[in-house]
Parts: structure tokens; sequence; C-alpha cells
């Protein structure tokens, strides 16, 4: 609870400071509040408060609510204040090995504008920097926003981030070991810029708005058939282990993820060729309609899979195992469910196996929950949206900026 400036030698400035970012936090979480409410939750004055609503409306931080009768009727009514999503944007950002794409989304993570730019061929790293700096130029006008009223970027990549925010394990992109995106891009932001391992931010969308919300032990699997990874969350945080090199099964030979390799659904995966990928989704449609072949092809390879996730489950101990990439949003439940028979057989009797909710937009918005989380409230100019274009929020709307 934050506390009004009453010792001796506190800066009052700094203290107000404080609060108002108390109050933008408590009007985050709802919909909407009254005075008195928000006096009670701050732990301060309601002429503290008043003050602070001032300010943040004039600000254009949030806006007033008309006033509401009380239940029986009587009394003075009750003006209310709603955090204005519009007031801030985010940046989300993805770079593949086969495109680039830039999410714009307001502070409820709402999509204000995305943009997909293919690679063309094998690009060098000037040519995918280029590629991604031309697809993020293209998303902030889409949305009629300059760089300067982003309030935090998070950018996703393959390959292992370390500690120092650097790729130090490429997995095919030519040039990427060594790169430094937070380095490449600062100059372009002024505000907080995060970098990270793909399959390590999809797991935040996963525990925000995907299939498990709110969970605390956690394997979230990049299923993407020739390179795979997976993020660990342990009591409801992403873990990184020594330079972020945590969850990188794709160097784990002994777990005999490997031998997916040898089964033609390895042609879902979106870096096949053309080729390959209609002889993986000719298996994928025969399985469905009840073709033994390939159903037990199916099952052969969710074997595979479950061989690894079972040994995974009992070292890891994890309550949920999701499965997400390209190849478990093509196979869907004919391989989640095959999957979770066996682990429960093999495994953790209290491991759930589950399909990711996200498909393949997991890495994005999970790129935009990370920026969600590094927003800095009071530290920048609000974007000034008229307040009529802001949708109305709903219950699943409600989500605490900065895990608050």
């Amino acid at each position: 609870m934050i506390q009004e400036a009453t010792m001796t030698g506190l800066d009052p400035r700094a203290m107000r400071r404080v609060n108002a970012e108390s109050v933008l936090r408590a009007l985050y979480r709802e919909r909407s509040l009254p005075l008195a409410t928000l006096s009670q939750a701050i732990g301060v004055s309601r002429r503290t408060v008043e003050l602070i609503l001032t300010d943040l409306e004039k600000d254009g931080w949030i806006r007033t609510r008309p006033p509401q009768l009380h239940e029986n009727g009587r009394g003075r009514p009750r003006r209310h204040f709603e955090f204005r999503d519009g007031a801030g944007a985010v940046l989300g950002v993805e770079i593949a090995h086969d495109r680039s794409t830039a999410v714009v989304a307001d502070l409820r993570g709402r999509p204000l504008a995305s943009i997909e730019r293919a690679a063309v061929g094998e690009p060098d790293r000037a040519g995918r920097l280029a590629l991604t700096r031309d697809t993020i130029t293209a998303a902030l006008t889409a949305a009629g926003l300059t760089p300067e009223q982003i309030g935090a970027v998070a950018i996703a990549t393959p390959g292992n981030v370390d500690d120092n925010g650097v790729v130090s394990l490429e997995l095919s992109m030519r040039g990427w070991t060594g790169v430094s995106l937070a380095a490449e891009f600062a100059a372009d932001f002024d505000c907080p810029l995060h970098v990270e391992n793909n399959a390590k931010l999809a797991v935040l969308a996963e525990l925000w708005e995907g299939a498990t919300p709110g969970a605390d032990h956690v394997l979230w699997l990049m299923l993407e058939g020739q390179y795979n990874g997976m993020s660990i969350v342990v009591d409801g945080v992403p873990y990184r282990g020594v330079d972020g090199a945590a969850g990188e099964i794709f160097w784990a030979k002994v777990l005999g993820l490997d031998e997916l390799a040898s089964s033609s659904l390895i042609g879902l995966g979106r870096l096949q060729p053309a080729a390959r990928r209609a002889e993986g989704m000719q298996l994928v449609r025969r399985a469905r309609a009840g073709d033994p072949e390939s159903l037990a092809e199916v099952q052969r390879f969710a074997a595979i899979l479950a061989r690894g996730l079972s040994t995974l489950g009992w070292i890891l101990a994890p309550r949920f195992i999701v499965l997400g990439g390209s190849l478990s949003a093509e196979l869907g439940s004919l391989l989640a469910d095959r999957v979770n028979a066996l682990v429960r057989r093999d495994g953790p009797p209290f491991v759930e196996v589950r399909l990711s909710e996200l498909d393949n937009a997991a890495v994005t918005r999970g790129a935009i929950r990370a920026a969600l989380d590094r927003f800095p409230w009071t530290a920048i100019r609000p974007i000034p949206h008229p307040a009529s274009t802001e949708p109305a929020l709903s219950a699943r709307d409600r989500t605490p900026l900065g895990g608050a």
C-alpha cells in the first residue's frame, strides 16, 4: 500500500509520482472505479486521489464516466474514473527464419496494426535487420504512430539469447550468432527494449490468454519439426537458466526428438519445401479420414515426442505441457490427444498435455505481453487519441499491466 508523504525529508513530488502510478494500476485492473474505492485501494486521502485524478485526466491517461446513482437511488451520484487504453502503445516484433512481423498494440494488448514481411532467400545479418526495420516502420505507419509514441518494445528471435541480450546459438539464420538486437534497435526507440528467445516469449502469451492462464508450472513446446524449442515456467515465471540456455532441447539429443525428422509429418514445419509440406498435409488429411496407415504414423510421431516429454515431466514436474509451433497447429488434437495419453501412462500422473490456443500467433502475442510488462507508465506522455475510438472493456481485458 502506498502512503502519503508524512515523513520529514521525503520528496513530495516523488511520492506524488508513486501515488499517481498506483492510481493508474488500480484503474487498469478494473473497468472503472469511484473516488472512494480508489482512495481505499491506494491508501491515501480522498483529496490527494482527487488531485491526482485531475492531473491524470488533464494529461490524457484517464477519463471520467458519467455519474451513476447509488443502487437505492439516494445520495449524490458517484463519478467513475476509467483508464484510457489508447493512452499508450507498445510494439511486439518477431524475427523468424522466413519472415519478420511487427504488431502495434494498445495498453490492453489489442492490436492496432500488424505487418508481416517475408524474407527472400536467406538474408545475411544486414539484410534481415533491414527487413525487420522496414516491417516495424510499416506497422507504425499503419497504426498512425511514431517511434516516440511507443512506450515499450519486445523482440523475439530464434536461437539462444544470453544474459547480455546477444544471440549466442544460431539456428540456420546466416550471420545471426553474436547479434545484439537491443543495440541494433536502441537508436530507433527511446523506451524500454527487451530481447528474448521466441519460445520464451511465446509462453508468456499462453499464461496470459492461452491454454494455461495464470499457471505456475508449465513446459511450452515449440514444435517446428526441424527446429524445436521449449520454455520452462517455474512458479509462474519463465526460467532462463545460465545465459538463457534453459529449454534449448534442440541440442539435447538424448531426448530422442531428432527422430521426429524420420516422419513425413516433419514436412508440416514452416521452413520445409513446398513438396514436403504437401506430403505432410496429405498424410494429416488421410489420418483425419481414418486411414489406418496414416493414423499409425501419427501414433509413432506422438510416441517419439511423448518419450522425451515424459522424461522432462519426471525431471521438472510441470502441471501442464503445452504443444505449440507449426506442427502442433496443423495436427491439433490428432497429436495432442495421443501425446497426452502416452505422457499420462509413462510420465507423472498429474501432468496434462494441452494444445496451444494461439496457433502461430503465440510469439507475437508473447512479445506484446513482454512489452506491456515493461511499459513505463508515467515516464512517457500519453497518446492524444479521442476517447470515443477506444472499445469498451470485457472481463477478459482486465489483465494487470506489469503483472501487478
